[in-house]
């Protein structure tokens, strides 16, 4: 997936003067190929911030909530953060000749483009200034200290002392990946079959006209109960509140940033989930296969659509689900007693309250959702 990416970068020609070196945007290359999935979990997080967009592009705010709450840069490096964010974008298609501002958005292939520009502000530029500065004081500077990285070190230099401590711990990371691919959860999901795909259909935005227990012809031609419908994240945030994995004592809360801060480390305070969290989740289930035809042609036909990331497929209903359930039931442990730390639930106990939870909402839930 990164190579389409890779290749809307390097054709646009934004990294020529910023990296000249081709050895050296080789060496970038083939640093986003080895981190991309993990990066990729840390984008589909942050693009979820903020209410104002979509869940699949990134705004200034929730750029700027991203450097800060890693530590990459401060409040008092915003100037430079917005310039960053402006420059990052590629102007092509629709949006070729519209000029980038704080109000824009960028693709993930552009929060690439910015990744590289704030190693280089970071670990570059920021240190030339202060080797700078040493040298007008008169302070001695040693070969060690004035010797500065190259851009591909600069990068690797931030993924590793900023967003690896980061990646380890998001709920959203690695350990989610293992734990819904797994045999147990798999099974999980195909015992209770029927009855997730009821609750899909209901808030799915196209159910079949006969009733949400008709099955579907695959492309076999046999019987199928995958539902072929989808949901956007409106409906999926319903569907979160309607079967009581939302609180709705604090719908709509806002997050503190030092709050935030720790639901991005996966270390909650509590079992609250919110709206926000919800899009997060929408956001981070979304698989990067393009190929469902199902939301090819739902964005094709909807200019109010531009990525097949703002719709919901069952495959990823179903993925959504089991990280409500981690989020929703995997206290984390306070102290570091082996006693309270064995009292943390498993991803798979989770997620198998989470459907529990699922299949037991859906004879109560109102037959026809969107109408509310």
């Amino acid at each position: 997936t990164f190579n389409e990416e890779w290749t809307l970068i390097k054709n646009s020609g934004i990294l020529d003067n910023i990296v000249p070196d081709e050895n050296q945007r080789e060496e970038i290359c083939n640093f986003y190929i080895k981190y991309f999935v993990e990066l990729n979990d840390m984008y589909k997080f942050y693009s979820a911030v903020n209410s104002g967009g979509g869940t699949h592009t990134l705004e200034y705010i929730e750029l700027s909530k991203f450097l800060t709450e890693t530590s990459i840069l401060g409040e008092e490096d915003s100037n430079a953060i917005l310039r960053i964010f402006v420059d990052s974008h590629i102007r092509s298609g629709k949006n070729k000749g519209v000029r980038p501002s704080i109000h824009s958005e960028i693709h993930r292939h552009e929060f690439f483009v910015a990744l590289i520009k704030i190693a280089i502000y970071k670990n570059i530029t920021l240190k030339r200034k202060e080797i700078s500065k040493l040298r007008k004081k008169g302070h001695q500077v040693t070969l060690s200290i004035a010797k500065l990285p190259s851009a591909p070190k600069a990068l690797e230099m931030i993924y590793h002392e900023f967003l690896s401590p980061v990646l380890e711990n998001m709920p959203a990371g690695s350990k989610m990946r293992t734990a819904v691919g797994s045999d147990n959860v798999m099974i999980l999901f195909y015992d209770n079959l029927t009855q997730l795909s009821a609750v899909f259909e209901q808030f799915a935005e196209e159910s079949d006209e006969e009733g949400i227990n008709e099955k579907y012809l695959n492309d076999s031609g046999e019987l199928s109960m995958i539902p072929d419908g989808s949901m956007n994240c409106q409906h999926f945030g319903k569907f979160a509140a309607d079967t009581g994995f939302v609180d709705s004592q604090i719908l709509g809360r806002r997050f503190s940033a030092h709050g935030r801060k720790h639901s991005i480390m996966g270390n909650r305070a509590s079992s609250s989930v919110t709206q926000k969290d919800v899009r997060q989740i929408f956001s981070a289930s979304q698989h990067d296969s393009d190929d469902n035809e199902v939301e090819q042609k739902k964005v094709a036909d909807d200019e109010n659509l531009d990525h097949h990331h703002e719709l919901m497929i069952f495959s990823e209903f179903l993925e959504a689900v089991a990280r409500l359930g981690v989020l929703k039931y995997q206290t984390h442990a306070k102290g570091k007693d082996a006693e309270k730390q064995a009292e943390v639930l498993s991803h798979y106990e989770c997620i198998k309250l989470a459907v529990k939870q699922v299949c037991s909402a859906s004879k109560s839930i109102p037959s026809s959702p969107r109408a509310a």
